[in-house]
């Protein structure tokens, strides 16, 4: 039988259910939980130290992930690690030149068709 998250009012699955001081919400309701917590229970419950810093870490993680500022210098590669990718590059790119050529043959013969 699924139970009722008492934040939000939908129903939890075993999944995304949690059960906070006996009160069963989602995963994704425990900030509102939190943060607004004297709705759902007769005295507020405060964040622990551990989730306090679980807290921290996440906004440093989120915050390195959001961070997309790149900007390459330069890079150092190897000569032979060079010429091999390059072999590999040539040899990828035989496939686009055969159907470049499928292409422009067609374009050539309806052309041609035309106007010879």
């Amino acid at each position: 039988m699924a139970k009722i998250c008492e934040v939000c009012g939908k129903s939890t699955t075993f999944i995304d259910e949690i059960n906070i001081d006996g009160i069963v919400m989602h995963n994704y309701c425990v900030n509102t939980f939190e943060k607004e917590s004297d709705k759902y229970v007769k005295k507020p419950i405060e964040t622990t130290k551990k989730r306090q810093q679980t807290d921290k870490e996440y906004q440093q993680l989120d915050k390195e992930i959001n961070d997309k500022n790149v900007h390459v210098i330069s890079f150092d590669m190897p000569f032979v690690d060079m010429v091999k990718f390059m072999v590999k590059w040539a040899i990828a790119s035989i496939p686009a030149f055969i159907i470049l050529t499928i292409i422009g043959a067609i374009i050539v013969a309806i052309f041609g068709s035309l106007f010879f």
